[in-house]
Order: C-alpha cells, then sequence, then structure tokens
C-alpha cells in the first residue's frame, strides 16, 4: 500500500485522484478493514478488577479477640507516643527500673562468684638413662600411678612437660616398668618403704624463688 491510498484512507486525498490500479488496492483494504470490524463484540467487556483484587489481596483475616497472641501483637504494635516506640520497650525498661532499685536496696542478692582454680605450671622432668627402654613418671599429682611416658632423645635423654599446680610435689621415675629411680637433680626424700623419692617447690607464675 503507497502513501497516496494511506492519504485516501486519513481523508487528505480525493478518491478521483487514484490510479484504477490504486482504486482497487484501496477496495481491498477497506474490506480488510471492514472484515475486522465486523468481528469485534458490540457489547461491553466485564469488568474483572473487583476479582482480580480479590484473589491478590486474598481473603480477609479477622484476628481473634483475646488471647496471648492478641497481647503480643498489642505489646510489639507501634503507638503514636514516639517514633518506634512499643509497649514492650517499656516494659523492658519497667524491669530495668526495678531490677537497679533492688540492687540499691539490698533487695536482691548478689551473684555468686566462682572463684577460680590456680594457675598450673608447666613444668618439665629430665632423667638420663641411655640403657632404659621406656620411663614414665609418678607423684602425689598422679595418684602414684605412672600416668605420663617420657619421650626419649636420640642421646638417651627422657624427658616430659607436665602441668602442676603450685605447691611442693613428690615424684619419681619408673624406669622400664618395675624400677623406681628418683631424679638425681632434685632433693631426695624418704619414701616411708626403705626409698627415695624427688621433692619438687612449683612456685605459682606472680610468686618470685626465694
Amino acid at each position: 500500500m503507497n502513501d497516496r491510498i494511506h492519504d485516501v484512507l486519513d481523508g487528505e486525498l480525493p478518491r478521483g485522484r487514484l490510479t484504477p490500479a490504486e482504486a482497487a488496492e484501496l477496495a481491498v483494504a477497506e474490506a480488510d478493514f471492514a472484515a475486522v470490524l465486523a468481528a469485534l463484540p458490540t457489547e461491553p467487556l466485564p469488568d474483572l478488577s473487583a476479582g482480580v483484587l480479590s484473589r491478590l489481596e486474598g481473603p480477609a483475616r479477622t484476628p481473634a479477640p483475646g488471647g496471648a497472641r492478641a497481647l503480643v501483637a498489642w505489646l510489639w504494635r507501634p503507638r503514636p507516643v514516639a517514633i518506634g516506640w512499643r509497649p514492650a520497650y517499656g516494659l523492658a525498661a519497667a524491669a530495668l527500673v526495678v531490677l537497679f532499685v533492688g540492687l540499691g536496696r539490698g533487695g536482691l542478692p548478689a551473684p555468686q562468684l566462682t572463684p577460680h582454680p590456680a594457675h598450673q605450671v608447666l613444668t618439665q622432668f629430665v632423667l638420663d638413662a641411655p640403657d632404659a627402654r621406656q620411663v614414665s613418671l609418678a607423684g602425689d599429682f598422679t595418684a602414684w600411678q605412672p600416668a605420663h611416658t617420657l619421650t626419649r632423645s636420640g642421646s638417651g635423654v627422657w624427658t616430659v612437660v607436665v602441668p602442676l599446680d603450685p605447691g611442693v610435689h613428690s615424684y619419681a621415675f619408673v624406669v622400664d616398668g618395675e624400677r623406681w629411680v628418683p631424679d638425681p637433680n632434685a632433693p631426695a626424700v624418704d619414701d616411708g618403704f626403705g626409698g627415695l623419692n624427688s621433692r619438687l617447690a612449683v612456685l605459682a607464675p606472680d610468686e618470685a624463688p626465694l
């Protein structure tokens, strides 16, 4: 369809100025337009807006009167008294006031403080026993059970590091599971059975040696 036919349809050009071929093309276009208009319904379309909105919004929910849920909703609902203020905030503030007043009057018990145990001190034990196959450590801190196994170096020196409470401890080495040997580098004390044990004084970290 050329511009001249468009001008005729727009009312800007008289039909008599069209050529016979253009007049025939115009007649075909007008017939097509008439068929399209005839297919359009003449009755107005129903208004579906109310139904669509009801489906989007869902059924109306009516809160149940009373009950814990209603109370929580009332406490948490903002009030125009202050920006963002909720009744729950007021209850929390009142509880804090009661707490501080009770502490000031001695009405509330003071929290019980559990004393911390004394800090243990890492203590190294050393025994030079190149012929030993196994060395363990026993003492009053292990109920005299050979609970700590020493590690052997290449030169035959056995060592272990044990955390001990500050204080005076008695101990001995157990060589190869059967021979009790005192520490040659520590003071010796009678074990009460005709043998010797070793004695060690462990100082707390904040104590200076005598």
